[in-house]
């Protein structure tokens, strides 16, 4: 006998409801300082894109960004771990790993490789190789965090499933 635990996507949904909110914080908070440490090259892209005619200065605008960004990215962690979640049960079985929380931390990784690593490139000309690094940096810790939880919750969730071998 041994004991399996199947993928569920209603299971990975619910999992990944909580992931995501935590992942969201963390990476709210360290969006909130980033923007802080380079406040600067901010102002300076804004000010280069912004229209003529506009009724806000770049700080103003600044200023708004740094209150709704974090926001921003809690509302997107809780929404995006919903959707990772559920994915995440679908494909359970195929992820490598022996139990959910390694599978989890797989696919956390995997998602930083995409979301940070490649999709971070495109800010790497705009802010700066700080801001590149840093963005890393914080996304690699918060998708550690998501897959961890998202494993361990997945696995509270699920109830092993008793497959009989003969031998």
């Amino acid at each position: 006998m041994t004991l399996v635990i199947m993928g569920s996507t209603g299971n990975g949904a619910k999992a990944g409801l909580i992931a995501g909110i935590a992942y969201g914080a963390i990476i709210g908070v360290v969006s909130y300082f980033t923007l802080l440490s380079i406040k600067s090259t901010v102002i300076t892209s804004i000010a280069k894109s912004l229209p003529s005619n506009t009724p806000f200065t770049p700080d103003q605008l600044f200023n708004i960004a740094l209150i709704v960004t974090p926001i921003f990215v809690v509302i997107a962690g809780l929404v995006g771990g919903l959707i990772l979640g559920a994915i995440y049960g679908k494909l359970l079985e195929r992820i490598p790993g022996g139990t959910t929380m390694i599978k989890g931390i797989i696919f956390g990784v995997a998602l930083w490789v995409l979301v940070s690593v490649l999709g971070g490139l495109g800010d790497l000309s705009s802010y700066g190789l700080e801001y590149y690094l840093a963005n890393l940096g914080a996304g690699l810790l918060g998708a550690l965090v998501f897959g961890v939880l998202l494993g361990y919750f997945y696995g509270r969730f699920s109830k092993p499933k008793e497959i009989y071998e003969m031998t």
